[in-house]
């Protein structure tokens, strides 16, 4: 195999495991430990100016994500978690009695739950019956109805590693008025993402897992078309466009998607995002792709060799960085204790094994994961 992607040195955890769970929680490059550390210590040492400096940082790093999903900087916005962009969407939209939503029925709770919430105002949300049914743009041209206004998808299926299409179904969307969500939670970061070239109208993911960051930071794009269109669900005083100005209640919110920022932002887990986005996008989207799709490759072409039954769509279009095999009879708890002591780092479930190779992980990391599990 081709040398990793990403530069194996400035991730430590990469010494002593082999680490492939990036779908649950990755591990921090060096760099952005290090920023973190600099962060705290400046606050400690300096309290309110040591910070400033770091708050002075979002909108930076704002332009780099932007540029890095094919988004302008006022289409972004930092928000807490995953679920929050969807809560934008879902509570921020003038929904009415009969309208429709569609999203799969195996969707991560984080887009489940806020389009779930609003059957309260009358709208009918339809599941999909995934894994049996994708959401396609075939499906969806025979489902839909003249009260379709929305579907939401996930870029890459938590559960299995399923990767949707997202440019069919952004186009199927823009051509008939239907919003189209997504969440990129389990995409971006192993795979490259243009919100523009899918045709996205909303777009969010949390940093914590793929984009190697810390816990607490989101990343929420609105179509700039629709900013004035959505009700800001968390307005609050950064939310308007002169936010120093304290007591001027009367002024306009921000023309920007950071009016849906509301109040005081994780400063330091949204600059040490921006040290790791530039790790990742130094390295080249589409390098780490390849690479991670390598690594996947081989774990597949090992687990069939040792009569493990792969779970995925290990379609090529289909595929991603996450694959889910078959446990057998291995009991859950006893595996997960095997691999931890191997310093094996998977995710078992009742459903399967998962794992989740990064661009860091080289061809050692597959090996020793196919001799815990063959």
């Amino acid at each position: 195999m081709s040398e990793p992607a990403l530069d194996r040195s400035l991730f430590p955890v990469a010494e002593s495991w082999a680490y492939c769970d990036h779908a649950a929680v990755g591990p921090l490059p060096r760099p952005t430990r290090d920023a973190l550390v600099e962060i705290f210590d400046a606050q400690m040492r300096l309290g309110k100016k040591g910070l400033a400096p770091v708050e002075a940082q979002r909108d930076a790093v704002r332009a780099q994500v932007a540029a890095a999903i094919g988004a302008e900087p006022g289409e972004i916005a930092f928000m807490r978690a995953t679920s929050d962009g969807a809560l934008l969407a879902a509570n921020g939209l003038d929904w009415r009695e009969g309208d429709e939503i569609i999203l799969a029925a195996d969707e991560f709770g984080a887009n489940a739950y806020p389009w779930l919430g609003v059957r309260r105002h009358g709208v009918r949300v339809t599941l999909v019956r995934a894994p049996d049914e994708r959401v396609t743009p075939e499906l969806l041209e025979r489902i839909s109805s003249k009260r379709t206004r929305l579907v939401a998808v996930s870029y890459v299926g938590f559960n299995d590693g399923y990767r949707n299409d997202i440019a069919g179904i952004g186009r199927w969307g823009r051509a008939r008025g239907v919003f189209f969500a997504l969440d990129a939670m389990q995409g971006f970061g192993q795979l490259p993402l243009d919100v523009r070239a899918c045709n996205a109208d909303f777009a969010y993911f949390g940093v914590v897992k793929w984009l190697l960051s810390p816990h607490g930071v989101s990343v929420v794009y609105v179509r700039r078309e629709l900013i004035e269109r959505l009700q800001p669900a968390t307005m609050s005083w950064r939310s308007v466009r002169d936010p120093m100005r304290f007591l001027a209640y009367d002024q306009p919110l921000h023309p920007d998607a950071q009016r849906f920022e509301g109040g005081a932002l994780n400063y330091p887990g949204v600059a040490a995002f921006g040290v790791s986005l530039d790790i990742l996008t130094r390295a080249g989207l589409a390098s780490i792709e390849r690479h991670v799709l390598a690594l996947t490759s081989r774990l597949i072409e090992g687990a069939q060799r040792g009569g493990i039954e792969i779970k995925s769509d290990v379609r090529p279009g289909a595929r991603s960085g996450i694959v889910l095999l078959d446990r057998g009879r291995a009991d859950v708890d006893e595996l997960t204790a095997r691999a931890d002591a191997a310093h094996v780092g998977i995710t078992v479930r009742e459903n399967g094994i998962r794992v989740s190779p990064h661009g860091y992980n080289d061809a050692s990391d597959i090996d020793r994961i196919l001799e815990v599990l063959c």
